[in-house]
């Protein structure tokens, strides 16, 4: 038996060899929570133009470095102004209403909130003063063109896709979800739609363990439940190792029937460990087989269901995560 710590450092080492799964172009939305299979680079500097971040006016600093100063509005720029429109030119003691999000002009160097002014007319009264640069957001200043805006390997979510949209990107190459065979063993399982005899539960094991490899990036396939019996335990297996990874419920322990062991011997299967001192889930199992011209991990996982849940997340996770 493995110590908790020998184990997980055992798992971890092992994920550190896996090669990614292939990647696919997919639409930006298909491929959230997949690992990007490449950099997400800028298409332009962003932002692409001095942006304000405030609405108000406008100025250049020195013409409110004193206050209350009194400057005559000369124009409106607006968020989404084209070229002609935000090109307004500012003279000493001039100013340009200005929303948020808009370009500023050339010749302005700060915008002054529209809370500390007052306007009249044509005429703008400023009651606080402003540096220069103050409440712009400067071309090219939260990325160049062509630079990395996200790196290959990270795990898209709502931020990613953001990103990816806003850089004009409708698909995206990604590494495709690792298919993750899931069998269940026991006489004493039926599937969740059947009436369970006397001496019968539902198979549960599965079904929580599909959840759980969906949550952690993976695609569940679910096979059916393997009967105490090794010809057909050996079938189902076959079948299993087909998939990247191989996590199979119950039949680990030291019963006379637990058999999962004993069959995966059959394929030559290397051990890493047979057990691990915690509780619940000491008779966990990991290991791998060479089969199909490819080497496949698998982990035997006991069958109470808590145990099943905890040895999944302690151990099965990391090479998902990897």
């Amino acid at each position: 038996l493995l110590s908790f710590t020998e184990a997980r450092q055992t798992v971890e080492q092992y994920a550190s060899t896996l090669s990614p799964t292939q990647p696919e172009m997919l639409p930006l939305l298909e491929a959230l929570g997949l690992v990007l299979a490449e950099d997400l680079r800028a298409d332009r500097d962003f932002p692409p133009f001095p942006r304000s971040t405030r609405d108000g006016y406008a100025v250049r600093a020195t013409d409110v470095a004193a206050v209350p100063a009194s400057l005559r509005c000369v124009g409106e720029i607006k968020a989404g102004a084209t070229a002609e429109q935000s090109a307004i030119g500012i003279a000493a003691g001039e100013a340009v209403e200005i929303m948020t999000g808009a370009p500023v002009p050339a010749a302005a160097d700060a915008v002054v909130m529209v809370e500390y002014s007052e306007r009249n007319g044509a005429v703008v009264t400023v009651h606080r003063s402003v540096r220069a640069g103050e409440n712009i957001v400067p071309a090219g200043s939260e990325a160049r063109q062509d630079s990395t805006m996200v790196s290959r390997g990270t795990r898209v979510n709502h931020a990613i896709v953001a990103i990816a949209a806003a850089v004009g990107r409708a698909e995206i190459a990604a590494y495709r979800r690792p298919r993750v065979a899931v069998l269940a063993t026991g006489d004493e399982l039926v599937d969740i739609n059947l009436p369970p005899g006397p001496n019968e539960i539902r198979n549960s094991n599965s079904y929580s363990l599909a959840a759980q490899v969906y949550a952690a990036g993976g695609e569940p396939v679910i096979l059916p439940v393997a009967p105490d019996r090794a010809d057909e335990l050996a079938l189902l297996l076959r079948k299993g190792f087909q998939s990247d990874l191989l996590l199979i419920s119950g039949g680990v322990s030291m019963g006379k029937y637990d058999l999962v062991e004993q069959v995966l011997a059959s394929f030559d299967a290397r051990f890493l460990f047979t057990g691990v001192r915690i509780q619940p889930g000491k008779p966990v199992v990991f290991g791998e087989v060479a089969l199909y011209g490819r080497t496949i991990p698998f982990f035997g996982l006991p069958g109470n269901p808590v145990s099943t849940m905890v040895t999944f997340q302690l151990f099965a996770r990391p090479l998902l995560d990897g």
